[in-house]
């Protein structure tokens, strides 16, 4: 049987192909009983696009590239895991294909990242979880390319970005902590990130301006795992014996911190309490349930795909925007305890 074409199409339905074109893409001009009539005979014919000859027509790929950090375990990890799960979910309802890359050595070196953009066989790319050091990211500042930033942010320079309102979530934080009568507080914090930086210094000016010296706020690095956050939990109350509080950065150090504490067997939390950020999936199932800042990954994905394609489509505007938190108060957190 020959492959049914948008020409034939046309013809069933008495309108001309750029009105099936239009249907196709989406387009709000055509009326509700013409949609109807062309996705009626699309879905009988089980009509296909020509997606090559669509691209070639738009100059427009329908490709967004994604590009996630060289870490190991990268695509099993549930943080990323939610954000690339947003991306996906929102190309896929406006007809995009997904380039899922990692910015390892090769990738950078190669200038690979810029390449995509310039050569056009992607329309926009996506940069999730860069670190300070990733100073590559600042040609695509220069080139003016269409590349948001998900989930974090590189001040100084011009590049877009969607994500977690950082500031907001350490305020909320420090007012759940010193509502609840803590004021020996030991966070948990990365370091190698813009956001993580800005979280870690927000909670603890918050926290000065309630009354704590920044003394009673000691630190560590928990890299963002669990390992190191069991580890970072081990050396900050090793030296501060008096804590009755952790503070993680995102949910998997302050679940490494409270297998730490089972293991010394304090009680979460009558002994000490345990706060994450993010709200991952694990945050719930873990006993007790941990208390975190909700940060809505997905939708900061999705929203990030939209950004891109707004930048693709000639919006010249910077485009950085962030997202409202929520606090998810559940069985991790409760009252200080009297400390002698």
């Amino acid at each position: 049987m020959a492959r049914t074409t948008i020409k034939d199409i046309a013809e069933e339905c008495g309108v001309s192909l750029s009105t099936v074109s239009l249907v196709l893409n989406n387009n709000p001009r055509i009326s509700a009983s013409t949609r109807e009539k062309v996705l009626k005979a699309v879905e009988r014919h089980q009509y296909q696009p020509n997606v090559f000859a669509r691209s070639l027509a738009s100059r427009s790929s329908h490709v967004l590239s994604v590009v996630m950090p060289d870490l190991n375990h990268v695509f099993s990890d549930t943080y990323f895991g939610e954000i690339v799960s947003g991306i996906y979910d929102r190309a896929s309802e406006i007809g995009y294909k997904v380039l899922l890359d990692v910015a390892n050595q090769r990738f950078v070196s190669t200038g690979e990242h810029v390449a995509l953009l310039t050569s056009k066989r992607v329309d926009a790319a996506l940069f999730i979880g860069s670190s300070i050091y990733d100073e590559y990211l600042t040609r695509l500042e220069t080139e003016q390319l269409p590349v948001v930033l998900v989930n974090h942010f590189m001040p100084g320079h011009k590049l877009s970005y969607v994500a977690a309102d950082y500031k907001e979530t350490a305020r909320i934080a420090a007012d759940h902590l010193l509502g609840l009568g803590h004021r020996q507080i030991g966070i948990l914090s990365g370091t190698n990130t813009h956001t993580a930086l800005e979280f870690r210094n927000t909670f603890i000016d918050a926290c000065v301006a309630s009354g704590l010296r920044e003394e009673d706020l000691p630190w560590a690095d928990g890299w963002f795992s669990e390992q190191g956050g069991y580890e970072a939990a081990q050396w900050l109350l090793d030296r501060n014996p008096r804590i009755t509080a952790l503070m993680g950065g995102n949910d998997k150090m302050a679940i490494g911190a409270m297998r730490l504490l089972k293991e010394r067997k304090l009680r979460v939390p009558d002994d000490i309490s345990v706060l994450g950020v993010d709200d991952t999936p694990a945050s719930a199932f873990t006993n007790p349930g941990l208390s975190t800042i909700r940060h809505d990954l997905f939708h900061i994905g999705s929203l990030a795909v939209d950004a891109a394609l707004a930048l693709f489509n000639g919006d010249s505007k910077l485009l950085q925007k962030t997202l409202p938190v929520q606090m998810i108060a559940r069985e991790s957190t409760g009252p200080a305890p009297h400390r002698p």
